[in-house]
């Protein structure tokens, strides 16, 4: 038998050599994906692990610097707190002590002294009129000045204030507590600027206002 052979044409080269240039740049494009595609993996692998803070740290320095903020704020709020709870106190005690000392001053001028060596008792009223009205402060000048004779109290009775027989010149009857029946009998003159002062003092046997 005769055998055959088979010759290729030009025309399979070329597709074969077509072929292997395809493969050649599927390659190329391939390998630069790939290197591409490794250059990404290494960007955000170095931004997750060198970059920014994440969410939770800075959330939770934010979170410390509220508190250090919070500690400051009640530290100051607890601060001016005592401070004005102590100015309360201090203006307490002072408004205690001063009724105390008025009152001792009050019982100083009031003591007795023996009969006959009165002196004025002082006075805030700049125009003198002679008002007899209760609650007036001329009316609660004359009967400090009554107390300040008899030597009693604010206990005392006033049973009478009243002209002395001139506009200068008061008589008032007042009587304690426990002897209401034997009530006292006080004349008191106006001293120009120094105020009343007792100048006659008499214990009555009755009393005419009862």
């Amino acid at each position: 038998m005769t055998k055959k052979r088979v010759i290729k044409g030009s025309g399979d080269m070329q597709g074969f050599r077509y072929e292997q240039r395809k493969k050649k740049r599927m390659n190329r494009m391939l390998n630069v994906a790939i290197s591409i595609v490794t250059i990404l993996i290494l960007f955000f692998a170095y931004q997750i692990f060198f970059g920014s803070p994440s969410t939770e740290e800075v959330t939770s320095d934010e979170v410390v610097v509220e508190e250090e903020q919070e500690s400051v704020d009640t530290a100051e709020e607890m601060q001016e707190s005592s401070d004005e709870a102590d100015k309360e106190e201090s203006n307490s005690e002072e408004t205690e002590e001063e009724p105390i000392e008025e009152e001792e001053t009050e019982e100083k001028e009031l003591e007795s002294v023996p009969d006959g060596e009165w002196e004025p008792i002082g006075t805030e009223q700049t125009d003198f009129t002679p008002n007899f009205s209760s609650g007036s402060t001329n009316w609660s000048e004359m009967e400090k000045a009554i107390r300040y004779a008899t030597g009693l109290d604010h206990n005392m009775t006033v049973w009478r204030i009243e002209n002395g027989g001139s506009p200068t010149r008061a008589r008032g009857v007042v009587s304690g507590p426990d002897n209401p029946g034997q009530p006292y009998e006080v004349y008191i003159e106006w001293i120009d600027g120094q105020g009343w002062k007792p100048v006659e003092k008499n214990q009555l046997s009755t009393n005419p206002y009862r």
